[in-house]
């Protein structure tokens, strides 16, 4: 886990505000390999309270914005493990590696 400066975390909330126009809650970073090559793939969302309360995918209409968010996430955060997916919460300026949840149909705890 890393944690920018809470000026840095204002900037970086504020540049992603302009980049997608939308006040996002976090961003995941994942690396994906297309037939091109490996390309970055941001996944920007915002907290939603009805009808349920969760997140919510932010579209990025233009293929470039995935790797422009990409780029000012990785420039942030230069020591974290990038050979992972990164999920960013913009409210606090963490980092954190993406731990998928297990399903609890997959758990032992299932029955």
């Amino acid at each position: 886990m890393e944690r920018l400066s809470s000026g840095d975390t204002v900037r970086i909330r504020e540049e992603l505000h302009e980049i997608t126009g939308h006040t996002l809650a976090e961003v995941r970073i994942t690396r994906v390999r297309w037939p091109a090559g490996l390309q970055w793939v941001a996944l920007p969302l915002v907290a939603r309270l009805k009808p349920t309360p969760g997140r919510r995918e932010v579209p990025l209409g233009e293929a470039g914005l995935h790797q422009t968010i990409a780029h000012l996430l990785r420039n942030a955060f230069p020591h974290a493990d990038w050979s992972h997916a990164q999920d960013y919460d913009v409210t606090t300026g963490v980092l954190r590696e993406h731990t998928p949840r297990v399903p609890s149909c997959l758990t032992s705890d299932a029955r």
